[in-house]
């Protein structure tokens, strides 16, 4: 290597620090602020777990399952406990099962022993018997 090619390489590894430093700090995405009563816009877990729970008694209340113990009582224990977590009272949840119940009933449930829905059913309350 040359060295005026030396020479050069040299003095450009000792400019480029102090070029370095004279560049524009990225501007700044300003303060983050967080509002504790903005509104969620996703569903929290419990609510998500509630629904399906709704769902799951109104198959089987459409479908005319029998209780099965310990589920049923495992059951309707889980859904206060998330009702109460999410301030439903007894009325505001039972208006909440019979929406959510008007829906299942208007996407139409099948009710044979080998269907889906019968089988998603049937798995929940083995979840909730301790079958599982």
């Amino acid at each position: 290597m040359s060295r005026i090619t030396l020479a050069l390489l040299v003095g450009l590894m000792a400019v480029a620090p102090a070029l370095a430093q004279d560049a524009p700090q990225p501007a700044s995405q300003g303060e983050v602020t967080i509002d504790p009563r903005a509104s969620l816009t996703v569903q929290p877990k419990s609510a998500s777990l509630l629904m399906g729970l709704y769902a799951t008694q109104a198959t089987l209340d459409i479908c005319a399952v029998p209780p099965v113990e310990p589920a049923s009582t495992n059951m309707s224990a889980h859904r206060r406990q998330l009702e109460a977590g999410l301030g439903l009272n007894e009325s505001a949840g039972e208006e909440a099962y019979q929406d959510v119940r008007a829906d299942v009933e208007k996407a139409g449930v099948d009710c044979a022993d080998a269907s889906t829905d019968r089988q998603q059913a049937d798995a929940v309350l083995a979840l909730y018997s301790g079958q599982r």
